[in-house]
């Protein structure tokens, strides 16, 4: 990967006639350093949006059901187990 060259990103930013894929086509890097480079320009504090990671959105599947299903079962056992071990006197156990 090789460094960006700001000085001309930032000359070639002065054209706001120009889009950001073209100043990135013309300087040589991704849109994205254009646009860092130019939210840096302009003052801005936010963070750039980063790519969503693989898999995020996707509908569960069925091994995350089991698993799930797994710890309500065994949450679900020892409950069982300690209310069915409880006096129902109230008296000690």
């Amino acid at each position: 990967m090789k460094p960006v060259d700001r000085a001309l990103v930032e000359r070639l930013l002065e054209d706001e006639t120009v889009s950001f894929r073209e100043v990135s086509r013309r300087a040589g890097c991704s849109d994205w350093s254009v646009r860092a480079i130019a939210r840096d320009l302009a003052g801005g504090d936010r963070r750039m949006k980063r790519e969503v990671p693989a898999g995020a959105g996707e509908p569960i599947g069925f091994v995350d059901w089991l698993i799930f299903f797994g710890f309500v079962a065994i949450f679900g056992g020892a409950l069982w187990f300690v209310v069915r071990r409880a006096p129902l006197d109230g008296g000690p156990m």
